[in-house]
């Protein structure tokens, strides 16, 4: 019988969060070889660093070689594990640089994809102050859908996210920021866009017939009653995506009409006296995390009046 691997003894040395760090680098750059520019080493160093964690944890992480990168089922458990002390880590480093007034340490925020062309997003010049303020705290930035943010958010991934206001979670707070205009498009040879192009009235009714871009995400009630009334034509996660599918002149979507500033394409609003809104846009962070310096800091800064 093999001998098995010694088990986890439970200590957590400085090494070993280095390590980690190493290991959850490589799994966000998808392998070895896309981690090595991030890291600064070469491929061979990152395959000992992760050797030597896998010892350290007695267990096997991934697949690594010629057939590729791959995570093994214990690798999965573990990161999740990992991302959460690496987490709780930095948390720990930034509220004790508190006790002496220094605002050093690491902040993440979260934010759903295509906000910052909106020009009443307060979020990068607040960035822009913050750093100001406090040059030693790094700056973290990721997009996702609202349901991922808000995810990453209450299990400690991220310290702050911007969501529209859709639903409310109870381990989290909410404070508004802005209202982000919404309205129905179409574009090129689509057959509304054409109508459009030639002037010619567009009935409620006219416009319903035609398939529409949905979601693949809980949305807000107002968004979910608007295009109960399409048909659906196909869905989406992310707003790039239907920013193309619309502009390819293949389906009417919803989308921030701010989106139409930096678009390629030549988009048209479609009846905006029935179908445009306005969706509320929130900061989420965790209750429990409000008192951390470096946050404290950041929502200051973003909320201002």
């Amino acid at each position: 019988m093999a001998r098995r691997k010694n088990a986890f003894s439970g200590t957590v040395s400085g090494a070993d969060i280095r390590l980690m760090r190493v290991f959850k680098t490589v799994i966000e750059c998808s392998g070895l070889s896309a981690a090595q520019t991030e890291l600064g080493v070469g491929a061979s160093t990152i395959s000992r660093q992760i050797s030597d964690l896998e010892t350290r944890l007695g267990i096997r992480l991934c697949h690594r070689g010629r057939s590729g990168f791959s995570l093994t089922q214990q690798g999965e458990i573990a990161l999740e594990h990992i991302e959460r002390l690496l987490a709780a880590a930095d948390e720990f480093a930034t509220s004790v640089a508190s006790i002496n007034r220094q605002l050093v340490g690491k902040i993440d925020i979260g934010m759903i994809d295509y906000t910052l062309s909106d020009e009443r997003n307060p979020l990068v010049s607040a960035i822009r102050r913050f750093k100001d303020d406090a040059p030693e705290v790094d700056v973290s930035l990721m997009t996702g859908t609202p349901a991922e943010v808000e995810r990453a958010v209450i299990d400690g991934k991220l310290h702050f996210g911007i969501v529209p206001d859709y639903q409310r979670h109870p381990s989290l707070k909410y404070r508004r920021l802005y209202d982000e205009e919404v309205g129905l498009f179409c574009a090129g040879e689509h057959p509304m866009s054409i109508a459009l192009s030639a002037g010619e009235p567009l009935s409620e009714a006219e416009i319903l017939e035609h398939a529409l871009v949905y979601r693949g995400y809980f949305e807000s009630s107002m968004l979910r009653n608007l295009k109960q009334k399409f048909p659906v034509g196909t869905i989406v996660f992310q707003t790039e995506a239907v920013l193309a599918l619309v502009g390819a002149g293949v389906y009417l979507g919803f989308f921030p009409t701010h989106c139409t500033s930096q678009a390629l394409y030549d988009f048209k609003e479609l009846r905006p006296d029935i179908f445009r809104y306005s969706s509320p846009i929130c900061a989420i962070w965790r209750g429990d995390r409000h008192q951390s310096a470096v946050l404290q800091q950041f929502l200051e800064l973003i909320t201002v009046d």
